[in-house]
């Protein structure tokens, strides 16, 4: 007497669908080789479905030769290859079977059901008969990597054989090599056909397991069902963080997709709230969801202020442009503070042309003062001598710290947006470099983009970026906020940092915990990715919809956090940004007023929750309804 299990939904279970594994081979052939497919095929979901008609025209053809409908998994990978690539490629059949069988093992588990079954029926020999694509070399790895309490004499594949379980025949063969028949043979399974029905009329005593059933379609666009209140908890600051996890964890997803498909060493994150979008991809690598190297990252210390002064090759006209075309008013105070020079130096220098420092002078390129003080050799000379100062400065922070030089190596940066300003300085600093920028989003650029650069925005729904993410900017830049100092500027190899005390312990009170809820959530969403491929272009939807029902319906915790917000915004406007203070009681009674403050707020919905006026919203409402009869909205 012998025992044979089934070895799919018997002795071992996964945690997805079996067609998301094919779909995370689809996805590995996409993220190494996307620039030699066929256009078609740059989709994870024709691969699949063109893998899976192979599949089919395969199991034809070998029972048009005698066999069953069975097909061997290499064939149909060198015959994939055949079809997807544009041009002949090294077969890679042997790289996809081992891919495939990693991610087998990442996705399986053993299935509880079989262990009392392993114990009840130890003293006979145990064999497995699988209808597979894989063979029994392959499934041994799978099973031995489960560490099962159990010994298998011989595993029998349908793909070894080209012979199933569903006619009977690999029944047969295995009872023909044991030496039984089949009253001499238990077998366990959980197909009500092939493992109970078929095994029964050949005489086989048969115990059945429980099939799991998942829910998948394979479509791009299919549904995310990963569930983020499995992390909550009484903090209702860290569960709106928890609500947001998706828009920080998907835009570390896309930027880590980007670099593997683009073979992008390493990914340098720019601070200050690249401090917060580092985490994901440290998650990522310590808990890779794509089965291939995630490249390496670091943070590079630099700021707006820090950057804008080393990339001026001199103090004039044209080069300040760059700042004027954002700040068209600015006093000499302001520019000498975003440049993060002493400005009493150069005080004499203005008193010559009648500039007062504190003056706000309008379009200042045509300010005739402006341009003679430019013009002026001895102010030029010293002042151009501090900017080459700060370059070098700036060049040897880069090299002593991070190993970066002017080379011709190219550089990858991410931040958070929303123009890519310090990417521009750093092109303009390292002139040999390609340099590219990834972004959650981007707006119109103010000047000229310097030529050695490139830019990428993760929110590229142009609808989305103007009617959802500019009403709440300052929140997508606020809770990123990690709670360290701003670099000012660099001194011997070091980058200087500083901070308002107030902006810092507001981060710990109202950012931290908001944070902590975001990598708990992202956490979750990050072991759901292991198991369940999508391409980074897939998870926008979700972002958007995350985005909207945050904007439309913000918690009071989120609004409390927000309306918070205390951080330095010395670049070009030289001052620290603070939300206003609540209305008092009579002011939210006073319609009319709430009405006028509401025109002046990009943020409407944070103000009606902020100042608890909730009759606002009618009023709101009322008023869309009545535009959108009139058809004017």
């Amino acid at each position: 007497m012998i025992i044979s299990f089934d070895i799919w939904d018997t002795i071992i279970k996964r945690r997805c669908h079996p067609e998301e594994v094919k779909l995370h081979t689809a996805n590995h052939i996409m993220l190494k080789y996307e620039k030699k497919l066929k256009e078609k095929y740059k989709d994870i979901y024709e691969i699949l479905n063109l893998r899976d008609n192979i599949e089919a025209e395969e199991c034809k053809r070998n029972k048009e030769t005698g066999h069953d409908e069975e097909c061997k998994i290499l064939e149909v990978f060198e015959k994939l290859q055949q079809e997807i690539f544009k041009e002949k490629i090294e077969n890679i059949a042997e790289e996809l079977l081992k891919e495939e069988i990693e991610q087998e093992k990442r996705v399986i588990f053993v299935n509880p059901e079989i262990l009392p079954i392993f114990e009840k029926y130890k003293d006979l020999k145990m064999y497995c008969i699988s209808d597979f694509y894989m063979g029994a070399e392959a499934l041994k790895e799978l099973l031995d990597s489960l560490k099962l309490p159990v010994k298998f004499e011989k595993i029998y594949s349908s793909a070894d054989y080209l012979l199933n379980k569903r006619t009977g025949k690999l029944y047969k063969k295995a009872e023909e090599e044991i030496g039984i028949v089949s009253k001499e043979h238990i077998h366990v399974g959980d197909n009500q056909f092939s493992d109970i029905e078929m095994a029964k009329n050949l005489g086989i005593e048969t115990i059945k397991t429980t099939k799991t059933e998942f829910n998948f379609i394979p479509e791009k666009g299919r549904k995310f069902e990963f569930d983020l209140t499995c992390v909550k908890k009484e903090d209702k600051l860290f569960n709106s963080g928890v609500d947001l996890a998706p828009i920080l964890y998907f835009l570390g997803y896309s930027i880590v997709e980007y670099a593997i498909k683009n073979n992008i060493p390493k990914v340098y994150y720019l601070t200050r709230e690249g401090e917060t979008f580092i985490k994901i991809h440290e998650l990522i690598k310590e808990n890779n969801p794509f089965g291939v190297t995630i490249p390496e990252c670091d943070t590079l210390e630099v700021s707006r202020m820090a950057t804008f002064s080393a990339s001026l090759n001199e103090f004039s006209i044209s080069e300040l442009l760059r700042l004027w075309s954002q700040y068209r008013v600015q006093s000499m105070k302001t520019l000498f503070k975003t440049l993060a020079i002493d400005i009493n130096p150069y005080k004499e220098f203005m008193g010559k042309y009648d500039i007062r420092p504190e003056e706000d002078i309008v379009n200042p390129w045509f300010d005739f003062r402006v341009q003679k003080l430019c013009a002026d050799k001895k102010f030029s000379e010293k002042i151009n001598c501090e900017l080459k100062r700060k370059r070098e400065e700036l060049l040897e922070y880069f090299e002593k710290k991070k190993g970066i030089t002017n080379n011709n190596d190219s550089m990858f940066v991410v931040d958070i947006g929303w123009r890519g300003t310090i990417q521009d300085n750093l092109a303009y600093i390292f002139t040999n470099k390609k340099i590219e920028g990834y972004y959650l989003t981007l707006y119109d650029f103010y000047n000229l983009q310097p030529e050695n650069t490139k830019k990428i925005s993760f929110i590229d729904d142009k609808n989305i970026r103007d009617n959802e993410v500019s009403n709440m900017i300052t929140l997508l830049e606020w809770i990123y906020n990690p709670g360290t100092a701003s670099v000012v500027e660099y001194e011997q190899g070091e980058a200087i940092r500083k901070a308002k005390t107030e902006e810092i312990e507001i981060v710990k009170k109202y950012i931290k915990p908001l944070q902590e809820g975001m990598l708990e959530g992202a956490k979750v969403i990050n072991e759901y990715m292991k198991n369940h491929p999508y391409e980074a272009e897939e998870t926008k939807k979700y972002v958007y919809e995350v985005i909207k029902e945050t904007k439309k319906k913000p918690s009071k915790e989120l609004i409390e956090a927000y309306y918070s917000m205390v951080f330095n915004d010395t670049f070009g406007a030289a001052e620290y940004v603070e939300k206003d203070d609540k209305l008092s009681t009579m002011q939210r009674l006073n319609i009319f007023k709430c009405r006028n403050m509401l025109r002046n707020e990009m943020w409407k919905e944070a103000f009606i929750v902020h100042n608890d006026i909730k009759y606002m919203n009618t009023i709101l409402n009322a008023k869309s309804t009545l535009r959108k009869i009139l058809g004017k909205g």
